[in-house]
Protein backbone atom coordinates (compact mmCIF):
# COMPACT_ATOMS: atom_id res chain seq x y z
CA UNK A 1 0.00 0.00 0.00
CA UNK A 2 3.16 2.54 0.66
CA UNK A 3 4.03 2.00 -2.80
CA UNK A 4 0.58 2.37 -3.83
CA UNK A 5 0.40 5.83 -2.16
CA UNK A 6 3.83 7.01 -4.06
CA UNK A 7 1.59 6.16 -7.15
CA UNK A 8 -1.46 7.61 -6.12
CA UNK A 9 0.19 10.71 -5.96
CA UNK A 10 2.09 10.58 -9.16
CA UNK A 11 -1.15 9.82 -10.74
CA UNK A 12 -2.98 13.13 -8.78
CA UNK A 13 -0.19 15.43 -10.07
CA UNK A 14 0.05 14.20 -13.63
CA UNK A 15 -4.26 13.95 -13.40
CA UNK A 16 -4.21 17.23 -12.90
CA UNK A 17 -2.14 18.50 -15.05
CA UNK A 18 -3.79 16.41 -18.17
CA UNK A 19 -7.05 18.10 -16.76
CA UNK A 20 -5.87 21.46 -17.17
CA UNK A 21 -4.95 20.88 -20.61
CA UNK A 22 -1.40 20.37 -20.23
CA UNK A 23 0.41 17.58 -22.54
CA UNK A 24 2.23 14.95 -20.82
CA UNK A 25 4.39 14.27 -23.14
CA UNK A 26 5.72 17.88 -21.88
CA UNK A 27 7.17 16.64 -18.67
CA UNK A 28 9.61 13.94 -20.83
CA UNK A 29 12.53 16.08 -20.52
CA UNK A 30 15.30 13.58 -20.05
CA UNK A 31 17.63 15.85 -19.41
CA UNK A 32 15.90 17.08 -16.44
CA UNK A 33 15.50 13.39 -15.55
CA UNK A 34 19.19 12.91 -15.89
CA UNK A 35 20.35 15.91 -13.60
CA UNK A 36 18.16 15.21 -10.48
CA UNK A 37 17.95 11.34 -10.65
CA UNK A 38 22.01 11.70 -11.64
CA UNK A 39 22.48 14.01 -8.60
CA UNK A 40 20.53 12.45 -6.25
CA UNK A 41 22.56 8.99 -6.45
CA UNK A 42 25.75 10.53 -7.21
CA UNK A 43 25.56 12.58 -3.84
CA UNK A 44 24.24 9.43 -2.33
CA UNK A 45 27.47 7.60 -3.24
CA UNK A 46 29.94 10.21 -2.43
CA UNK A 47 28.49 10.13 1.05
CA UNK A 48 27.46 7.03 1.89
CA UNK A 49 29.90 4.25 3.25
CA UNK A 50 29.45 0.92 1.74
CA UNK A 51 26.75 -0.48 4.43
CA UNK A 52 25.16 3.06 4.56
CA UNK A 53 24.63 2.46 0.47
CA UNK A 54 22.96 -0.44 1.03
CA UNK A 55 20.79 0.66 3.92
CA UNK A 56 20.08 3.58 1.79
CA UNK A 57 18.88 1.60 -1.25
CA UNK A 58 16.96 -0.92 1.27
CA UNK A 59 14.94 2.28 2.19
CA UNK A 60 14.34 2.99 -1.41
CA UNK A 61 13.16 -0.52 -2.19
CA UNK A 62 11.14 -1.06 0.98
CA UNK A 63 8.54 1.43 -0.18
CA UNK A 64 7.21 -1.98 -1.47
CA UNK A 65 7.46 -4.28 1.21
CA UNK A 66 4.90 -4.18 3.86
CA UNK A 67 5.88 -3.58 7.62
CA UNK A 68 6.27 -7.01 9.18
CA UNK A 69 5.71 -6.01 12.81
CA UNK A 70 1.82 -7.36 12.69
CA UNK A 71 0.05 -9.54 15.46
CA UNK A 72 0.89 -12.90 13.52
CA UNK A 73 5.05 -12.54 14.12
CA UNK A 74 4.07 -10.82 17.55
CA UNK A 75 2.29 -13.96 18.44
CA UNK A 76 5.03 -16.18 16.99
CA UNK A 77 7.10 -13.85 19.47
CA UNK A 78 5.07 -14.59 22.16
CA UNK A 79 4.76 -18.25 21.60
CA UNK A 80 9.21 -18.41 21.84
CA UNK A 81 9.06 -16.51 25.11
CA UNK A 82 6.23 -19.30 26.69
CA UNK A 83 8.18 -22.27 26.03
CA UNK A 84 11.26 -20.54 26.53
CA UNK A 85 10.20 -20.17 29.72
CA UNK A 86 8.25 -23.56 29.92
CA UNK A 87 11.71 -24.86 29.48
CA UNK A 88 13.41 -23.01 32.25
CA UNK A 89 10.66 -24.07 34.59
CA UNK A 90 10.86 -27.88 33.49
CA UNK A 91 14.38 -28.80 33.05
CA UNK A 92 16.26 -25.49 34.32
CA UNK A 93 18.29 -22.30 32.75
CA UNK A 94 20.93 -24.79 31.66
CA UNK A 95 18.88 -26.39 29.30
CA UNK A 96 18.83 -23.18 26.89
CA UNK A 97 21.69 -24.08 26.63
CA UNK A 98 20.79 -26.51 23.37
CA UNK A 99 18.86 -23.30 21.47
CA UNK A 100 22.02 -21.68 22.17
CA UNK A 101 24.33 -23.77 20.37
CA UNK A 102 21.52 -24.85 17.43
CA UNK A 103 18.76 -22.49 17.41
CA UNK A 104 17.17 -23.59 14.09
CA UNK A 105 17.35 -27.34 15.11
CA UNK A 106 15.17 -26.45 18.46
CA UNK A 107 11.81 -27.32 18.69
CA UNK A 108 11.17 -23.85 20.36
CA UNK A 109 12.47 -22.27 17.29
CA UNK A 110 12.74 -24.13 14.67
CA UNK A 111 8.97 -23.05 13.20
CA UNK A 112 9.32 -19.52 14.05
CA UNK A 113 10.21 -18.78 10.64
CA UNK A 114 9.52 -14.79 10.37
CA UNK A 115 12.64 -14.67 14.08
CA UNK A 116 14.81 -16.78 12.56
CA UNK A 117 15.34 -14.43 9.74
CA UNK A 118 15.18 -11.26 11.62
CA UNK A 119 19.09 -10.90 12.38
CA UNK A 120 18.66 -8.23 15.19
CA UNK A 121 16.10 -10.62 17.01
CA UNK A 122 17.48 -14.11 17.03
CA UNK A 123 20.91 -12.64 17.71
CA UNK A 124 19.51 -10.30 20.46
CA UNK A 125 17.79 -13.61 21.64
CA UNK A 126 20.76 -15.75 21.71
CA UNK A 127 23.78 -13.60 23.36
CA UNK A 128 21.03 -13.29 25.69
CA UNK A 129 20.57 -16.42 26.50
CA UNK A 130 24.37 -17.89 26.17
CA UNK A 131 24.88 -14.86 29.31
CA UNK A 132 21.56 -16.44 30.88
CA UNK A 133 23.35 -19.84 30.84
CA UNK A 134 26.64 -18.76 32.10
CA UNK A 135 24.67 -17.07 35.09
CA UNK A 136 24.67 -13.28 34.44
CA UNK A 137 22.88 -11.12 37.36
CA UNK A 138 19.06 -9.83 35.71
CA UNK A 139 20.33 -6.50 36.71
CA UNK A 140 23.11 -6.51 34.45
CA UNK A 141 21.52 -8.11 31.83
CA UNK A 142 18.76 -5.80 31.58
CA UNK A 143 21.83 -3.02 30.85
CA UNK A 144 23.30 -5.04 28.21
CA UNK A 145 20.11 -5.60 26.57
CA UNK A 146 19.10 -1.72 26.92
CA UNK A 147 23.00 -0.84 25.08
CA UNK A 148 22.72 -3.15 22.40
CA UNK A 149 19.09 -2.10 21.28
CA UNK A 150 20.51 1.66 21.27
CA UNK A 151 23.64 0.06 19.16
CA UNK A 152 20.99 -0.61 16.72
CA UNK A 153 18.60 1.99 16.78
CA UNK A 154 21.22 4.31 16.23
CA UNK A 155 23.00 1.76 12.96
CA UNK A 156 19.25 1.54 11.54
CA UNK A 157 18.29 5.06 11.82
CA UNK A 158 21.45 6.69 9.66
CA UNK A 159 20.00 5.13 5.99
CA UNK A 160 16.12 7.06 6.31
CA UNK A 161 17.95 10.16 7.82
CA UNK A 162 20.71 9.96 4.90
CA UNK A 163 17.85 9.74 2.02
CA UNK A 164 15.37 12.43 3.86
CA UNK A 165 18.57 14.52 3.53
CA UNK A 166 18.97 14.09 0.05
CA UNK A 167 15.74 14.52 -0.65
CA UNK A 168 15.63 18.05 0.88
CA UNK A 169 18.30 18.70 -2.09
CA UNK A 170 16.09 17.92 -4.79
CA UNK A 171 14.47 21.72 -4.85
CA UNK A 172 17.96 22.68 -5.32
CA UNK A 173 18.87 20.60 -7.94
CA UNK A 174 15.51 21.22 -9.71
CA UNK A 175 16.60 25.17 -9.60
CA UNK A 176 20.13 23.58 -11.25
CA UNK A 177 18.18 21.89 -14.06
CA UNK A 178 16.29 25.28 -14.25
CA UNK A 179 18.84 27.21 -14.52
CA UNK A 180 20.54 25.40 -17.58
CA UNK A 181 17.21 25.22 -19.23
CA UNK A 182 17.32 28.82 -19.19
CA UNK A 183 20.49 29.06 -20.27
CA UNK A 184 19.53 26.78 -23.32
CA UNK A 185 16.35 29.55 -23.81
CA UNK A 186 19.38 32.17 -23.73
CA UNK A 187 21.22 30.38 -26.57
CA UNK A 188 18.16 29.29 -28.85
CA UNK A 189 17.05 33.50 -28.98
CA UNK A 190 16.61 34.54 -32.06
CA UNK A 191 15.28 30.97 -33.62
CA UNK A 192 12.05 29.13 -33.50
CA UNK A 193 9.64 30.02 -31.15
CA UNK A 194 8.66 26.64 -30.51
CA UNK A 195 12.47 25.80 -29.76
CA UNK A 196 12.34 28.34 -27.48
CA UNK A 197 9.30 27.38 -26.10
CA UNK A 198 10.72 23.59 -25.25
CA UNK A 199 13.46 25.15 -23.49
CA UNK A 200 11.20 27.01 -21.11
CA UNK A 201 9.37 23.98 -20.51
CA UNK A 202 12.38 21.90 -20.02
CA UNK A 203 13.33 24.64 -17.27
CA UNK A 204 10.26 24.87 -15.33
CA UNK A 205 9.95 20.88 -15.58
CA UNK A 206 13.14 20.64 -13.80
CA UNK A 207 11.49 23.13 -10.77
CA UNK A 208 8.32 21.30 -11.00
CA UNK A 209 10.33 17.54 -10.50
CA UNK A 210 12.62 18.93 -8.09
CA UNK A 211 9.78 19.19 -5.62
CA UNK A 212 7.90 16.20 -6.64
CA UNK A 213 10.86 14.24 -5.82
CA UNK A 214 11.05 15.85 -2.35
CA UNK A 215 8.03 15.88 -1.68
CA UNK A 216 6.05 13.08 -3.39
CA UNK A 217 8.45 9.78 -3.53
CA UNK A 218 11.81 10.68 -1.74
CA UNK A 219 10.53 12.13 1.60
CA UNK A 220 8.04 9.50 2.04
CA UNK A 221 10.00 6.83 1.17
CA UNK A 222 12.45 7.92 4.21
CA UNK A 223 9.70 8.13 6.58
CA UNK A 224 8.08 5.07 6.07
CA UNK A 225 11.45 3.58 6.82
CA UNK A 226 11.67 5.82 9.85
CA UNK A 227 8.31 4.02 10.90
CA UNK A 228 9.60 0.69 10.21
CA UNK A 229 12.11 1.37 12.24
CA UNK A 230 10.33 2.48 15.06
CA UNK A 231 8.36 -0.51 15.44
CA UNK A 232 11.85 -2.87 15.25
CA UNK A 233 12.62 -1.39 18.16
CA UNK A 234 9.02 -1.99 19.80
CA UNK A 235 9.84 -5.48 18.73
CA UNK A 236 13.09 -5.91 19.70
CA UNK A 237 12.11 -4.02 23.40
CA UNK A 238 9.39 -6.51 23.53
CA UNK A 239 12.09 -9.28 22.96
CA UNK A 240 13.85 -7.90 25.49
CA UNK A 241 10.80 -7.65 28.52
CA UNK A 242 10.41 -11.48 27.54
CA UNK A 243 14.38 -12.65 27.97
CA UNK A 244 14.20 -10.51 31.50
CA UNK A 245 11.24 -12.79 32.80
CA UNK A 246 12.86 -15.97 31.65
CA UNK A 247 16.14 -15.06 33.32
CA UNK A 248 14.08 -14.18 36.26
CA UNK A 249 12.59 -17.66 36.06
CA UNK A 250 8.57 -16.78 36.52
CA UNK A 251 5.98 -18.33 35.29
CA UNK A 252 5.15 -19.25 31.35
CA UNK A 253 2.47 -17.27 31.11
CA UNK A 254 3.40 -14.08 33.38
CA UNK A 255 6.26 -13.50 30.95
CA UNK A 256 4.17 -13.71 27.87
CA UNK A 257 1.39 -11.49 29.28
CA UNK A 258 4.55 -9.14 30.07
CA UNK A 259 5.20 -9.36 26.31
CA UNK A 260 2.00 -8.76 25.11
CA UNK A 261 1.61 -5.69 27.43
CA UNK A 262 4.22 -4.32 25.83
CA UNK A 263 3.58 -4.80 22.21
CA UNK A 264 2.64 -1.56 20.36
CA UNK A 265 -1.57 -1.56 20.10
CA UNK A 266 -2.20 -1.94 16.93
CA UNK A 267 -0.16 -5.59 16.58
CA UNK A 268 -1.27 -6.55 20.22
CA UNK A 269 -3.37 -9.61 20.65
CA UNK A 270 -6.45 -9.88 23.11
CA UNK A 271 -5.37 -11.93 26.24
CA UNK A 272 -7.33 -15.06 25.57
CA UNK A 273 -5.79 -14.72 21.61
CA UNK A 274 -2.52 -14.72 22.98
CA UNK A 275 -2.89 -17.54 25.27
CA UNK A 276 -4.50 -20.15 22.72
CA UNK A 277 -2.22 -19.53 20.53
CA UNK A 278 0.96 -20.18 23.08
CA UNK A 279 -0.49 -23.39 24.37
CA UNK A 280 -1.88 -24.45 20.66
CA UNK A 281 -5.45 -24.59 21.82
Amino acid sequence: MNAGGIVLTLLAVVGAFVYEGGNPAVLIQIGEYIVLLGAFFGMLLSTASPSALKGAFGVILGIAKPDPYNKKNYLELLKIIYDLSTKVRKDGILSLEAVVDDPESSPILQDASFFLKNKEARNLLIDALRNVVTGIEVEKLDEMLDTNIEVIEKEIAAPPKMVALLAESMPGMGIVAAVMGVILTMGALGGSILVIGEHIAAALTGTFLGLLLCYGIFGPMARYAEFKNEDMIAYLKALKTGIIYIAKGDAPIIAMEAVRESIPPLARPEFEEAENFVKGK
